[in-house]
């Protein structure tokens, strides 16, 4: 009977077996991408750090550090990389700051090099020749003929670089690299006072045991001077972390398409249920018992949501095999694709249990269809208590909660995901309550009859004003709060950009260079918008305890890093615009003392408190000073910004370097200025934000699509909510509708109402939702993902409009089965 009845309603299932289909699908392919690329990075971490374990300084390796590594019996590579500027001499000549990569030894030890030709490290290794990244070269129109100034040294092009552990693929879009030989680094004349180089030693070893030995022998003096050490583990760990917002956004997706596709499968089953009712007084009338209606219609939907369930699988798979296409430009790995058996299981028995739990709600009610229902439609028997209904509402209220838990791994952040649904539910069933108190009270008697009609049917008995206002709000709740985090997600590089006074920064000028430079930035009609003193300096002791003690101190919980870093250091008695003082005074000097400001959060790490003694080493000179102030700094706003700042009158005399930014509006104004800098001043580096800016929108452009396709599951599951939701309606109306019909109304007056009705509950439910979202989008935004909150008004705007324009015309369809049918037709359905 169940089957039966199916094959000849499939149409009419047609919105529960849609949104069962979309919600797994999007699980699914979520999860499955989520396993392999996890599994991708496990298997391939060694691949990417090209050796068994890498020591890692930002400053030279110091004697006794070089001592050790000599003692380690293992193949070993060095690397020292910096940024600097670049001219190339070729057809299309510019400048570009680069990331200049001096290499010696065979490296990398694991992993591909892929270069064209395939003997460019060869002739790099030996010869004064450069490789750079293909990207580069590109952009360029570098070919094997041109060459590359680097500092004083012209170096010929080798061939390029697409593929090296730790390099190429979507970092060379950012910071584009450049290849040269160890034994040239010295010649560019690069490396001057307060440049900040980074250094690498490579291992590679017999074993894992032997790993572990080396790892354990240089890891506690790699810690006395500031070096880190990487390991294969290290480096899986640190993958995953650089996945985490994009982890965070994929599961924020499968929550938001599964939780709408639950609302879609109650809203279908509702609708079917009603359209059956006469159904089931016939059944009843032959002998059938309600459980027995019951398990005919619960068999259906029991099968269709199993169907549903194994193609929205199959769709997630075929969905998972197209992402790498879209993300492999984006991620570091090759992807290694299989089927993720454990995702497709976790898909079948979540279509299950919500096609059972979803749709039990409204099937309980066929158990209470009287046989009288086929005399009277009309006729409602009197609500029975019913412990398997309480039952199922307990269980649909612990499912969000639960899956939530589940999918984000953590049972505060599914509690939290939980109350927002919660407060988004009584948020909108208390404005649908407001909206029908506030017509019935402000009823307008005067107006025609069509707007009293529409108005009327908000508040009178069989109003269906709740049920869709919670409905349609709660799809566009969810849909909007998808589009505020995409778009927030999005646009952090270009909003901070767009805020900052400068656009080019000049960084490395050494004292004597200074008024050269300065020289050069008038001459060229800009502006000199900083010029700030650097001073490299280290910790020497904190409130009496050197640094040592410090580190053999293990109840002390500041870490290594801050202890041990080199600090860039400058001095004014002003606050910069991208700083605000939170507690204490500004750098000052009192009494002869010197007291420094630090920004918040590296007070935390260091554990300091107002008054607290801080010896700095500044070029092996010892300067007491106390911590006066801590200033909330926002790194990205009008760079240079600082950790420590110290007042005027104590650094001046110290070795130091500057930094000078400007604003440059015009790219040809750019280039030139950028071309005589090179040659006048070749150990300077410039950052153009603008270059910088624009890359990353490119960036973000290809991101974007790969996120508004995957939003596309959710917005798509939404759409078939809001359309069930308001088709579920039509019965309510259809006897309404035809008894004015049999009155006198006439089509438009009936079109005319539903349009208002719809109209006024799409306006609402449309409107409350999106406010919710931006409460829940900057929570979100805030709290989980930690970005700036960036709502795209005018895109919330046009949704709201699109939830309105979809509502209304879903409900002016509804019309169309009363328009075209006398009303007598319809009347002998329902008598």
């Amino acid at each position: 009977m169940a089957l039966k009845d199916a094959r000849n309603n499939l149409g009419r299932l047609f919105l529960f077996i849609s949104s069962v289909i979309i919600g797994i699908a999007a699980l699914v392919s979520i999860n499955s991408f989520n396993i392999n690329l996890q599994g991708s990075i496990d298997n391939q971490a060694k691949d990417l750090l090209g050796a068994d374990f890498v020591i890692n300084g930002n400053k030279a390796f110091e004697e006794e550090m070089i001592q050790a590594f000599d003692s380690v019996n293992a193949e070993k590579a060095s690397e020292a990389d910096l940024a600097s500027m670049v001219m190339f001499m070729t057809s299309t000549p510019g400048t570009r700051l680069v990331r200049i990569v001096a290499i010696e030894g065979d490296f990398p030890f694991y992993g591909e090099l892929e270069t064209l030709p395939e003997n460019a490290p060869e002739l790099m290794r030996n010869e004064p020749y450069a490789m750079m990244d293909k990207n580069l070269m590109g952009q360029y129109d570098v070919s094997a003929d041109d060459s590359v100034k680097i500092g004083k040294m012209t170096f010929k092009i080798a061939g390029e670089v697409s593929k090296i552990p730790g390099g190429g693929g979507i970092q060379s879009t950012f910071t584009p690299s450049v290849y040269i030989s160890m034994k040239y680094l010295d010649s560019t004349g690069l490396i001057q006072y307060g440049s900040r180089v980074d250094y690498k030693r490579y291992f590679k070893t017999a074993s894992q045991e032997e790993t572990d030995q080396f790892v354990e022998m240089l890891k506690p003096i790699a810690r006395k001077y500031g070096h880190s050490v990487e390991t294969v583990e290290r480096r899986k760990e640190n993958l995953g972390e650089g996945f985490q917002n994009l982890y965070k956004f994929f599961n924020l997706l499968a929550f938001i398409a599964l939780i709408l596709g639950c609302i879609g499968v109650a809203s279908s089953v509702h609708i079917y249920v009603r359209e059956k009712r006469n159904t089931v007084a016939v059944l009843r009338c032959i002998g059938a018992s309600g459980w027995q209606a019951f398990n005919i219609f619960f068999v259906q939907t029991l099968v269709i949501g199993l169907v549903g369930s194994a193609i929205g699988v199959l769709l997630g798979v075929v969905i998972q095999y197209a992402l790498p296409a879209l993300l492999q430009e984006f991620i570091p790995l090759d992807l290694d694709l299989s089927i993720a058996w454990g995702a497709i299981l976790e898909g079948l028995l979540l279509g299950l249990v919500i096609s059972v739990l979803f749709s039990v709600l409204p099937l309980i009610s066929v158990r209470f269809v009287p046989p009288l229902s086929v005399l009277r439609t009309g006729f409602e028997p009197l609500r029975r208590f019913s412990k398997a209904r309480i039952l199922v509402i307990v269980l649909i209220l612990l499912f969000p909660l639960l899956f939530a838990a589940y999918q984000s791994s953590s049972l505060t952040i599914g509690a939290l995901f939980f109350l927002g649904l919660v407060v988004a539910f009584a948020a909108l069933a208390g404005v649908a309550l407001l909206l029908m108190r506030t017509v019935r009270k402000f009823f307008p008697s005067g107006w025609s009859f069509i707007w009293r009609q529409s108005l009327a049917n908000l508040f009178r008995p069989n109003n269906q004003t709740i049920v869709l206002v919670v409905v349609i709000g709660l799809g566009a709740f969810l849909i909007a709060t998808l589009n505020i985090i995409q778009n927030s997600l999005l646009n952090q590089v270009e909003f901070v950009g767009n805020e900052n006074q400068s656009n080019t920064i000049l960084f490395d000028i050494q004292p004597n260079q200074r008024e050269g430079v300065v020289k050069l930035t008038n001459d060229n009609d800009l502006p000199v918008q900083q010029l700030v003193p650097i001073i490299t300096c280290r910790l020497s002791s904190i409130n009496g305890k050197t640094i040592r003690d410090i580190q053999q101190d293990t109840t002390d919980a500041v870490p290594n890093w801050a202890l041990t870093r080199e600090y860039r250091v400058t001095y004014r008695d002003s606050i910069h615009t991208s700083e605000i003082l939170e507690v204490g005074k500004l750098q000052h000097v009192s009494n002869d003392s010197i007291y420094v400001t630090v920004s918040k959060g590296m007070h935390e790490n260091l554990e300091l408190d107002i008054g607290d003694e801080i010896i700095f080493d500044v070029q092996g000179i010892s300067i007491t000073t106390y911590l006066g102030g801590i200033r909330d700094v926002d790194w990205p706003v009008d760079p240079p910004n600082f950790i420590f700042v110290f007042p005027n009158g104590v650094l001046e005399q110290a070795p130091q370097i500057y930094v000078l930014t400007t604003r440059i509006d015009a790219q040809s104004k750019a280039n030139t200025y950028q071309r005589e800098l090179v040659a006048l001043f070749p150990n300077v580096s410039l950052i153009d934000l603008s270059l910088v800016l624009t890359t990353i929108n490119e960036f973000f452009d290809k991101v974007s699509f790969v996120i508004q396709f995957m939003a596309l599951f959710s917005v798509l599951t939404g759409l078939v909510v809001l359309a069930g939701a308001v088709i579920n309606s039509k019965y309510i109306r259809l006897k309404e509708n035809v008894m004015l019909r049999t009155i006198g109304a006439v089509s438009k007056q009936i079109v005319g109402m539903t349009i208002l009705e719809y109209g006024y509950l799409g306006f609402f439910a449309g409107l409350t939702g999106i406010s919710l979202s931006i409460i829940s989008g900057w929570l979100l935004s805030t709290f989980f993902f930690e970005v700036i909150f960036l709502p795209d008004y005018l895109g919330l705007l046009y949704l709201w409009l699109t939830i309105m324009g979809l509502t209304i015309f879903v409900g002016w369809l509804n019309t169309r089965g009363v328009i075209h049918r006398s009303p007598l037709e319809v009347l002998r359905k329902e008598v």
